[in-house]
């Protein structure tokens, strides 16, 4: 964890200074992060200590957020192409097998595209789903522009919970006296249960809509 710390220390004062090097780490960290690659919450970790210790809106903080941002839709529009450029001929291989496949997928890129920004951000800030909607996205496929949206505002969502649970350790930790990643790790994992728990409850109110329409 020290050396964690110490790392975390060196970005924190790069980014301090502009330097591109380091802002260049962050977006690299932005795109790895969403094409896959495990970072281990240091990402979490870094934006957190950065509000904990300068402030949510200091200059070092937005411009965490913004190269997360534009990492973020890097790395989910690699996957996107990829997937649209790929998945879109194994479709069409599998559906020779499975010729009710096709039919569904058009059914499920309808009900997509009346909601596609919001169905891409909440699967998103689903835990271990992050990869799902790109790779979804590009196959059915649902227009660039709405997917990218859906990128945008679900790293936004994600990065203000970093961010509001940084600014209040910065007054709770002194009362709690909890150790800052215990801190991180039990906020996180609050803000995992709120997520899980507002998907089911519309997953719930929608299919009575559907079993009261079609009853």
């Amino acid at each position: 964890m020290a050396w964690l710390y110490e790392q975390l220390s060196r970005l924190s004062y790069g980014v301090n200074w502009g330097n591109p090097t380091t802002l260049g780490v962050l977006f690299s960290l932005g795109i790895l992060g969403d094409i896959g690659f495990p970072l281990l919450f240091t990402v979490e970790m870094f934006l957190f200590f950065a509000s904990y210790n300068v402030g949510p809106l200091s200059t070092q903080t937005l411009l965490i957020v913004l190269m997360l941002l534009l990492g973020r839709e890097g790395g989910a529009a690699i996957l996107y192409w990829v997937s649209r450029l790929v998945g879109k001929p194994l479709i069409n291989r599998i559906g020779r097998r499975f010729p009710r496949l096709p039919d569904w997928m058009e059914r499920v890129r309808l009900k997509l595209s009346r909601h596609s920004v919001l169905s891409v951000v909440a699967v998103r800030l689903t835990p271990g789903m992050l990869q799902i909607p790109s790779l979804v996205a590009g196959v059915m496929p649902i227009r660039y522009l709405e997917f990218i949206l859906g990128v945008a505002f679900s790293s936004l969502i994600y990065d203000v919970v970093l961010i509001l649970l940084g600014l209040s350790a910065r007054f709770g930790l002194r009362h709690w006296q909890v150790k800052p990643e215990t801190y991180l790790m039990t906020g996180f994992i609050i803000f995992i249960t709120v997520v899980w728990v507002t998907l089911y409850l519309v997953y719930r109110h929608s299919l009575k809509r559907v079993n009261r329409q079609s009853g």
